[in-house]
């Protein structure tokens, strides 16, 4: 059953799969922090959060720079009391092109958000993590990071570390009981999906957006993840398209 005493905080939580997954959590009676590079970006959200007579906070947070991310977790604690979960939510899809066309410091930034950006998340937020006695981490992944994408290999490259990381603090804090999870949301209809339509450079931009799935279907994925912390997908990289994950997740008791 779901902790009216957890407190989650959410990076990328402006739109799409963020703003969904803030949602979620918070429909779980789930304290929650958002964060984008703009404060004022999460508004909409927190205003729809304490519609429902949720609670939250919002703080900016560029997951680039680790002074930032500092802040905002100690933003997150002095809010919450705690710290209990964190959605390594914030990303971006550029730059795309054949690499030898792509510009280097784009390239770099773009792991620094995707890669990068995550590490600074976790690494400010496990002093308080491994306090918790609901610790959970889930670090949203693509099909990319396993399967090569044409020019995306900054994102690929970025995301495939990432399931690495994924695994590395899985199997580093399993004895203080911290559940780390992955997960792949599929093809989504978000603002990152329409910049790939847009660019026209490969097979997932020319998916059409009726095909897309909401982000409200990932969300509930990574809600139950953060809240539930099965013990045997620990580590893994989910997929949220795959049907027994899917069918276990909506059976849960909440």
């Amino acid at each position: 059953m779901s902790s009216s005493f957890k407190t989650a905080l959410i990076t990328g939580a402006a739109r799409g799969i963020g703003a969904a997954t803030a949602l979620a959590l918070a429909s779980r009676g789930i304290t929650v922090v958002l964060t984008a590079r703009s404060a004022a970006a999460c508004r909409d959200v927190a205003e729809r959060i304490q519609a429902n007579g949720g609670r939250c906070h919002v703080t900016a947070c560029d997951v680039a720079d680790y002074p930032s991310v500092v802040a905002a977790v100690e933003a997150a604690v002095a809010y919450g009391g705690g710290l209990d979960i964190i959605v390594n939510n914030a990303g971006q899809i550029q730059p795309i092109g054949l690499l030898h066309t792509t510009d280097p410091a784009q390239w770099t930034h773009a792991i620094h958000t995707n890669l990068v950006g995550a590490y600074h998340v976790i690494h400010a937020a496990l002093p308080w993590l491994q306090k918790s006695a609901h610790a959970a981490i889930v670090n949203l992944s693509t099909g990319g990071a396993h399967t090569p994408r044409l020019t995306w290999s900054s994102y690929c490259s970025a995301k495939a570390g990432l399931a690495m990381l994924t695994r590395c603090v899985a199997d580093e804090y399993a004895d203080r009981d911290v559940a780390v999870y992955g997960l792949q949301p599929g093809l989504v209809d978000t603002g990152m999906q329409a910049t790939i339509r847009a660019a026209g450079t490969n097979a997932i931009s020319r998916i059409p957006r009726s095909e897309l799935d909401p982000p409200e279907k990932s969300a509930a994925v990574i809600a139950w993840l953060a809240d539930q912390r099965p013990t045997d997908l620990r580590g893994l990289d989910l997929s949220a398209t795959d049907a027994a994950l899917l069918q276990r997740s909506q059976a849960s008791t909440l």
